[in-house]
Order: C-alpha cells, then structure tokens, then sequence
C-alpha cells in the first residue's frame, strides 16, 4: 500500500521553507523544532555537564539527609504510641537499689517530643522504717529535660533542666540524732564518685551497698544541668532531739547553667516558721551558689535578699522587713561543718553585722564575733511578738549596742570581750557557762559604768488602759519607801504598784551554780545612789552568798554580806555589815523620802528574814542593830526653844549632838532598848517600838532639862517624859503629864512653870 503523505506535516515543511529568508530570531519554530538561541541560552545556564562522581556525591547526601527525618519520625511516632506507664516497676526498682529509699509512682508517666522531656505525676519517696513519717517525700509532678542531641549522636541520656511541682519534704532527726536523708545524700555522693575507665563509656552505675572511700584524686562523673526549679514546695523537719518543728512553706527556686565547681545565680523565696517563736519569715534571696561534684559541699557567694516577720492577723501588728546582705556562706554536709563571713542585716534604724564558723550536729561546735550598732529592743520585742515589762520609763531599751566574740562546745559557751551599751549603761567583761554532770555551771567577770536600776521599773499591771494616772503622779515602788497617803489615796494609787523586773524564778536559784564578781561604778536603785558597788557571787544547789556587798553611798561605806537560802518553800535570806559616815539626809530622803532626820550615821546589823515580796520581807524580819548618829537634827520643831520659852514652828529643827539606839527585831517589830539623846539644853533616854510592815512608831523619851533659861530655874533636873507616836512620815509628840506631876511636892511649882512655858510656845 502506497503511505499517504501527512497533511499536517506538510504545513509545517511548507511554513518553514517559507521562512528560509528570516533571520533566525525572527523565525517561528514548531514545537518539534529547536530554536539555536534557545539551546545556546540554556546551555550557558546549565554550565558545563556534572561529573558523575558529583551526581552520585549528591544522591548519596541526600539519601543521609533522607535517613535522619525518617528516623527522627519514627521516634516521635514510637514516642507518641509508646505506653510508658509499663515501666514503672522497672523505674522503682531501680531507684530503690540506687538510692536504698522506696519510690512509688502514683500518676503517670508522660513523654514529650519537643523539648524532649519526661514527666512523672503521684510521686512518693518512702522514709526509712526507722522514723514516723511514712514518706520522705512527695511530689505532684517530676518534669526532667533531656538532650536529644545526645541521644541521637552520644548514644546517651543526658539531663538538661529538672523541674519540681509541690514537692513536699518530710526531714526527721530522731531522739539518736540520726537523719532520714543522710543515706540518700551518701548515696548520691558515691553514685558521683564512680571512677571512668580510660576508654570506656559508663552505660551503668555500680550499686552501692556500703561506704566506700573516696579519695580526693578519684576522676568523678562530670554534669551539668541548664536549669533547675521547684515551685510551691514544702519542707518539714521535725527535730526529736532538739524538740523543735520547722517549716518552709512556699518555697521558689530558679537556677540556670548549673555545673559542678562553677558559680550559677539562684533566686529563691519561701515562708519560714518555727515551733519556738510566733513570727514568720518571708525570704527573697538572690545569691551565686557553687556545689561540688558530691553535693557534699554548698557555698553561697555574694548574697542578698530581704526577710519580713510577719506575726499572726489577731495580733494586729504590723510586719518588719529586714534587708540583708553576706559575702560568703558555705555548708559542707561530709564534715558538718559551715562558715560565715559577714552576714549583715540591717532594719529599724539598727544594724546587725557576724561572722561565724563551726560545725553542726550532735558534738557541734561554733565560733564567731558579732557587732550590733542602734538595737530598737522594744520595737524588736513587739514585731516578734515578745512579752516584755511596761515600764514605767518609755525610752528604755531603745538604744542597744554590743560586740563581742564567742565560742560554744557541747559543753561550754563563752562570751568574751563583751562590749554592751544598754541604753547609758556600758557593760564590758567575759561570761562562761559549762556543763558539768548534766548542770551548767556560770562564771562572769563583769563591769558596768552607770546603771539606773529605777528606769527599769514597770506597772504591776501590764495594761496601761487599765489605769487611770495623772500625769505628774509618782508611781509606787517596792523600793523601802513609807507611806504618806490616806487610805482613799492609797487605793487610787494601789493601781499603780510598780515592781522591778530582774528577778529570777525561786525553780532557777535552786539549780544554779555560779561563780562572778560584778562591780557598777555608779548604781542608782530604789531611787538611792551608790558608787563602787562591788559584789563576788556563789552559788551552789539553792544557796547563794554574796560576799563581799559593799558600796560607797552618801559620803560614807557599806562593808557586808548576804546570804539567799532558796531550797525550802520561801527564800530565807541573812544580811549582816556595817554603814560608816553615812549622811542621813540624803540616804533617807531618796530611799525613804523621810526628810525630817538629818547626821552622821554609823551602825552595824544582822538581819534574817524570808519572803517573796517587800512586805512579807519586812514582816518576817528578825535581827539586832546598834546605831549613832552624830551631829544631826529632827526637823519639825525646835524642842530646845520650846523648852527655853519660845515660840517654835514646823520649819524649825531640833539639833543634838549624837543620838544612839540598840534594838531587836522579831517578826516586823522593832523593839528599841536603848535610844540616847544629848543635845544643847536637854538629854533623853527612850523605849519604845517600830511595826516595820506598817511604818508605825510608840516610843517615849524620858528628857532631862539641863539648862533652862533663867525664869524656867525651877525645871532645871527636872525629867520630862514625851511620847513619840504615829507613822513615820507624821510622827506626833505629846508630854506626859500625869508622869511628870507624880511627884506630890513639886506637883503646884511645876504646874505653874508648865502653864507659863505653855503660855509663851
């Protein structure tokens, strides 16, 4: 059969051999037809042709890149299929061996792909069989980032950031001074000592079951965590020894870029209470933190942060803050041991500022120098929610400085070159107390510049709201003082009772042992001055002597001692000495406010009594004494112008030459068996008694008339008997008449010169 020519291809001939005569460029080309431009356009842009060691170079790259993403797909698909939650016995199991501690985990287990994390909920570390609590710890969520880069090219699981959700630690000491955690904290620290192997990659660790040494140029496994947080978490310590719970609520922490050896910033707060106190602290720290490969040792560098006490809503007082600062703080768990350098804090205008090292635990031990500059006590009582006196003196305590160095033992604590500004009184010397067959035993060498023991006077009633006080009132004190006011005075200011807050309990006195010797160069107590007081304590099994107790006081001495007897139900005290130049006025006018008596005095006594209060001591007083006083007066009146004829008044004063008196006393009584009296014109010799509990006064004194003035002759030798009575502070004179008339011969002569004598006063 003939072909029969293609119509179609015969246009495209005849169209192209009627474009013989274009340029190329402006020809039209089939789709069948290659344009020569074209091809050399291309070709230009292709280059020269690939070797073919370049294409197989290339397949084989991107076959390599291929293999990864399928790789990577198919672990994030067995990631996203694989039920985790199958494991969980290996996981605890594992753990226990590890560690020696249970771990159950109640929630489960999930994982991430992106950021490549685990996750475990429910989570409950057991304590050891020896202590209470059934957990060591609890945890609402573990979230631990891994590295996939590790993974993948390492072969390895390595850590990157732990994250810690409401974890809630349980920490015990028991009654033996053993620690729940101290065998996790052993473990850990071995687990970490593990040596590598030259050439070997570790896939394991070994399972530890008993102490092993480590030395210190053991290579330990390297680590390194890019951030670790706890939120929301709780720690207790129940301390069985100690008898103490503390706790930390709330606690935050952030840490990045953490590796052995190396300092990494932390910023950590949490609530801090304890079972000893009423406040709560509220921390913000922020500090570099450098940890060894062991975790054995914690250093805090460069510290600050703030703490607010916060005390409990009822008791409506507001929070303080304290701003604080330290340069270095460093815990060393193998050794126990720890180290402070200045620790300052600074609040209510005052400043705190120590440094302290020593070790922690059963046998521990601690030494350190402290400075305190501007102490605010009161406020610092009232923020802490201490009870402390209402004292009479508003700014006492307010201003409190100290420095000093101290060491402790198990068995002794010592306080030396102690520096104390107490308000204006400078405290300097050393303190000791040691522990001897289970009793502490105390030694002080103390001296103090100035102390106003009256400025430390609080209200018998601690509530100011109940007393109703004129401003200018002077509260009453304890102190040796008589009584001026009436009865309806006296129950007003019964209200007012004050009492001097330094005291120690009768249970303390009967357990202590000490051993000191203070001296006050000025001392000012129950509103009397003295200088040089001087007194050498001892003090054994309830029985304390004071010897020496003296004092220079109101130009004269006070050489004696005192003996406290305190093993029976009430304290029984022996006071015995001598006062040498005493002047009276002021000795009883600041003591007693008696200002009517005024001279040299001189006595000795011995006094025994027992009590717990002023008047029980005054009633209970028992003892002897012999007195004089030379060159002296008794304001009130003139008994010698009154004896030679002359008018006398209240502002006048009657002087003698010496006036001396031996008496007794049992149960609150003085009885006077003797009292002299010489003076210009006259001379006595009196009996009589004083109620010490009452201040009340019966004496009569028998005068004798030596020199009366020439119209009174007749009375010259004559004796006069006049009666003393009434309280102290008021005491009424009166003449006894019918004594004086008894005689029946010189009865008419003496009654006219009496009525004259009367008649002119």
């Amino acid at each position: 059969m003939e072909k029969k020519p293609d119509s179609a291809l015969d246009d495209k001939v005849t169209q192209t051999t009627d474009q013989q005569d274009l340029p190329p460029e402006k020809k039209v080309y089939s789709d069948d037809h290659v344009c020569p431009i074209k091809e050399q356009r291309m070709a230009k842009q292709r280059g020269k042709p690939a070797h073919p060691v370049v294409k197989w170079s290339s397949r084989i790259v991107m076959a390599l890149a291929i293999i990864p993403i399928i790789l990577v797909l198919a672990f994030i698909g067995a990631i996203n299929f694989m039920d985790y939650n199958q494991y969980k016995p290996q996981i605890e199991s594992e753990f226990q061996k590890r560690t020696g501690y249970g771990l159950k985990i109640n929630g489960p287990i999930d994982v991430s792909v992106w950021p490549f994390a685990l996750e475990a909920k429910q989570v409950e570390l057991q304590n050891r069989p020896s202590f209470s609590s059934p957990n060591l710890a609890q945890i609402d969520s573990i979230q631990v980032e891994l590295s996939l880069w590790s993974l993948f090219v390492n072969r390895h699981l390595e850590l990157l950031g732990v994250e810690l959700e409401k974890p809630h630690l349980f920490l015990e000491t028991n009654a033996a001074g053993q620690h729940n955690w101290r065998l996790l904290q052993q473990r850990l620290a071995l687990t970490a000592a593990q040596p590598k192997p030259p050439g070997l990659r570790k896939v394991a660790y070994q399972v530890v079951t008993a102490p092993v040494e480590v030395s210190d140029t053991t290579e330990l496994v390297d680590w390194h965590l890019d951030s670790f947080v706890l939120q929301n978490a709780i720690i207790e310590w129940q301390n069985e020894q100690a008898k103490t719970h503390l706790t930390m609520e709330d606690f935050d922490l952030m840490a990045f870029d953490i590796s052995p050896n190396q300092p990494f910033k932390v910023l950590t707060n949490f609530q801090y209470d304890s079972s000893e106190i009423k406040s709560s602290f509220h921390f913000n720290v922020a500090s570099m933190l450098t940890l060894n490969n062991r975790f054995s040792q914690w250093t805090l560098s460069d510290w600050t942060g703030n703490v607010r006490l916060v005390l409990p809503k009822t008791m409506q007082i507001p929070e303080v803050r304290i701003e604080m600062a330290g340069d270095l703080f460093e815990l060393k768990f193998d050794q126990q041991s720890f180290h402070v350098e200045q620790a300052r804090f600074r609040s209510l205008k005052g400043s705190l500022e120590t440094s302290m090292s020593g070790t922690y635990g059963r046998n521990a031990e601690t030494q350190g120098a402290l400075k305190a500059n501007h102490i605010n006590l009161r406020k610092w009582f009232r923020h802490s929610g201490v009870t402390y006196p209402n004292f009479v003196d508003k700014t006492v305590l307010k201003d409190v400085s100290a420095e000093f160095n101290w060491s402790q033992t198990p068995d002794q604590l010592s306080v030396e070159n102690l520096a104390l500004q107490l308000d204006q009184s400078k405290i300097t010397g050393n303190i000791w107390r040691k522990l001897q067959a289970e009793k502490p035993q105390y030694r002080f060498d103390l001296a103090i510049s100035k102390l106003d023991l009256d400025r430390y006077e609080a209200y018998a009633d601690s509530k100011p709201s109940n007393r109703t006080v004129q401003k200018n009132a002077k509260p009453v004190s304890n102190s040796p003082k008589a009584a001026k006011q009436d009865s309806s005075v006296s129950t007003k200011v019964a209200k007012e009772e004050t009492y001097l807050p330094v005291g120690l309990p009768i249970t303390t006195l009967r357990g202590l042992q000490a051993e000191g010797h203070l001296h006050i160069a000025k001392l000012k107590a129950w509103q009397m001055q003295m200088q040089e007081f001087e007194i050498n304590l001892s003090a054994n099994a309830g029985k304390l002597q004071l010897a020496p107790l003296d004092a220079n006081l109101y130009q004269g001495t006070l050489r004696s001692k005192l003996l406290v007897d305190v093993t029976g139900k009430t304290p029984h005290y022996d006071w015995s000495g001598r006062m040498e130049g005493v002047q009276l006025k002021p000795f009883l006018t600041d003591g007693w406010q008696y200002e009517l008596l005024e001279g040299q005095y001189d006595s000795t006594f011995n006094f025994n009594t027992l009590g717990v209060n002023s008047f029980l001591l005054k009633q209970n007083l028992n003892g002897s004494f012999n007195a004089k006083v030379q060159a002296g007066q008794f304001k009130g009146m003139d008994l010698n112008k009154l004896l030679a004829g002359q008018k006398t008044s209240a502002k006048d004063a009657t002087t003698f030459s010496q006036l001396s008196m031996a008496g007794d006393i049992q149960s609150g009584v003085m009885a006077l068996r003797r009292m002299n009296v010489k003076s210009d014109r006259f001379s006595a010799i009196g009996t009589g008694q004083l109620i010490l509990p009452t201040a009340q006064l019966n004496a009569v004194l028998h005068t004798t008339y030596h020199r009366p003035p020439q119209r009174l002759q007749q009375l010259k030798g004559v004796e006069v008997p006049v009666h003393l009575k009434g309280a102290l502070g008021n005491v009424q004179w009166s003449v006894d008449l019918k004594k004086l008339l008894s005689n029946p011969a010189n009865q008419q002569k003496l009654l006219n010169s009496l009525q004259q004598f009367l008649q002119a006063s």
